[in-house]
């Protein structure tokens, strides 16, 4: 999986592509620290171009989620695939994340 991040007007978005499974959710949640160790406290997860996502990474996504609002900070989720939505939605992960279907919106989420 590869990760890229930008800032797009004081906000992180992390773009992740291929299946999150439990290796790659660590390298996510290492990302993820660094940029709240960084003072960083807007935080998106790109999945759009995420094909499968297994359930200790959503554990481990949860787990970083939990720790960056300890922070007075947020993440939400970005471009979600219909497969992944159902997912999440199967995981009960939806009503502890917000998820916003294109980038803008959840920019706007933000308060910006």
């Amino acid at each position: 999986m590869a990760y890229r991040s930008r800032t797009k007007i004081g906000i992180d978005v992390l773009r992740c592509e291929g299946n999150l499974n439990s290796e790659e959710a660590i390298k996510l949640r290492t990302r993820l620290t660094r940029l709240l160790n960084r003072k960083h406290k807007r935080l998106l997860v790109d999945l759009a171009q995420t094909k499968r996502i297994e359930l200790t990474a959503l554990g481990l996504l949860m787990e970083r989620l939990k720790t960056i609002r300890a922070h007075r900070a947020d993440m939400k989720l970005i471009n979600i695939r219909p497969e992944i939505q159902k997912s999440l939605k199967a995981f009960g992960v939806g009503q502890y994340i917000e998820s916003y279907p294109t980038a803008e919106e959840a920019i706007r989420s933000f308060g910006t």
